[in-house]
């Protein structure tokens, strides 16, 4: 059987900005090993179950320094940022019967149609190695990373550069991003640490609920964070 072109996606994995477990990823001591020797697999909400695996990192980079530039999208993104960030460019599954991969292409073909922005955002999973003062993660290995509608850094953006044909899409589409939940997940990481990082992240949902969100806005996001938090919280049970 020949298998449909699949539909590939271009982003700005992670930058040093503060997220809303108020820490920052340090680009210069990420570990991109596993996505450039091809482990690093894509994910749907930070779930790495095989019907949540949706895709495969294809290349990465760290670009430290518009020299580090080597693609149009590199550039770009370089001159919006101004800053040091993680590149990835990753395929997704989809027409090949896999329900999730598909449920996303999905999501692009309608936003697409309606000329609006998508809600698909970009988030980095891994495990830290050495941590430095308030919440600095100096030293990390990056494994994979997550396509979900609630990152919190405000500067990770995916585009689609290659999609479904069966899908009828024919343009690059830009994405950029939103904040609830952290950027950089932990992998197998100590559950006290990962219980103070679901406390920090509470705090901060709560402080942006309270600056700007009316009544109505608060009932209708409330149910999406709290279901958000319940899986953050899956890696803990045994």
């Amino acid at each position: 059987m020949e298998l449909k072109k699949s539909t590939v996606i271009e982003c700005v994995a992670s930058t040093p900005d503060r997220d809303v477990a108020n820490e920052t990823l340090d680009i210069e001591g990420a570990d991109i090993t596993p996505l450039l020797e091809g482990r690093g697999f894509v994910n749907s909400d930070h779930r790495n179950d095989f019907a949540h695996l949706v895709g495969r990192v294809l290349e990465a980079k760290k670009i430290s320094k518009m020299e580090d530039c080597k693609t149009t999208s590199q550039i770009r993104y370089w001159q919006d940022l101004r800053k040091p960030f993680i590149w990835a460019k990753a395929e997704i599954w989809d027409g090949t019967g896999h329900k999730e991969a598909d449920s996303i292409a999905s999501i692009y073909k309608f936003y697409q149609s309606r000329n609006e922005e998508a809600p698909i955002k970009v988030s980095v999973e891994g495990k830290t190695l050495e941590r430095g003062e308030k919440g600095h993660l100096k030293r990390t290995l990056i494994k994979g990373i997550a396509l979900t509608v609630a990152p919190c850094n405000r500067k990770t953006r995916t585009d689609v550069v290659q999609v479904t044909k069966s899908l009828g899409l024919d343009a690059d589409y830009l994405v950029k991003n939103e904040d609830t939940i952290p950027s950089f997940i932990e992998i197998n990481d100590d559950p006290l640490k990962r219980i103070n990082q679901l406390a920090n992240t509470a705090k901060q949902i709560l402080a942006d609920t309270r600056q700007g969100m009316t009544k109505s806005e608060l009932k209708l996001k409330s149910p999406a964070l709290l279901e958000r938090l319940k899986q953050m919280t899956s890696p803990l049970k045994k």
